[in-house]
């Protein structure tokens, strides 16, 4: 028994609880515990990163206007066919709408700007109700939907690159909008204190829980020696 070594373990592993007590109360502003917080927090500066949407307009977007496309596609159900015809149509496309079923015919590179600007006022949380009758989130999740069918059939046609220029919509502009929506963005620049010390605090954090269980079992005579050498 090593009574020094065992206090303090039992010293660490109290320490150790009373703060993760701490960080489960609702005192970290907002109602939230402290893993609510840091969780809102790395996904405010995710987001603060994850702004490609100027560069999908004029990298991807852009180049494609003047591109006709013609396709016949089909989704999970009549109510998402109606919300999608409201995307294409304020893309300036012509739509057919049959149950599920839509038959749209128009300029992909108006159709694609068209998705960038919903899914940039749905990532900086701008309303789109007025234009659609339908909450951002709701355009952004119908522009992925049926421009994911939009690529596959143009992908069966062949048109490779304006199906590859819908899935980089789809990752860069599109998902971060969807994901991010109702976030607010923070700059690591301008939290470089703040996160340097969450990210020490983690390690010191861990290091402590590990420490006091070594300290308990040297405490208590448990412990790890190197085998001695026997001799033949």
């Amino acid at each position: 028994m090593n009574t020094k070594k065992l206090l303090l373990g039992i010293f660490l592993l109290i320490s150790f609880a009373v703060v993760l007590i701490i960080i489960f109360m609702p005192i970290f502003g907002n109602g939230r515990n402290g893993l609510q917080f840091s969780d809102d927090f790395f996904n405010s500066l995710a987001k603060g990163s994850s702004n490609f949407m100027e560069d999908m307009r004029h990298e991807v977007a852009q180049p494609m206007v003047g591109t006709p496309f013609a396709v016949d596609i089909s989704l999970d159900n009549p109510e998402q066919a109606q919300k999608a015809e409201a995307l294409f149509t304020k893309a300036g496309s012509q739509v057919e709408v049959a149950g599920p079923k839509l038959k749209i015919n128009g300029d992909l590179g108006k159709v694609l700007l068209q998705a960038v600007d919903d899914a940039e006022d749905a990532f900086k949380g701008e309303k789109l109700r007025a234009a659609y009758n339908f909450s951002a989130k709701d355009a952004t999740k119908t522009w992925w939907s049926s421009l994911k069918k939009v690529a596959d059939a143009l992908t069966k046609q062949k048109a490779f690159k304006q199906a590859r220029s819908i899935s980089e919509i789809q990752e860069r502009a599109l998902e971060p909008a969807f994901n991010f929506s109702g976030i607010k963005p923070a700059r690591v620049k301008d939290n470089a204190a703040l996160l340097t010390f969450m990210l020490v605090f983690y390690v010191v954090y861990t290091l402590w829980y590990g420490y006091g269980i070594y300290m308990i079992c040297e405490g208590i005579g448990l412990g790890m020696v190197k085998a001695a050498k026997q001799e033949v």
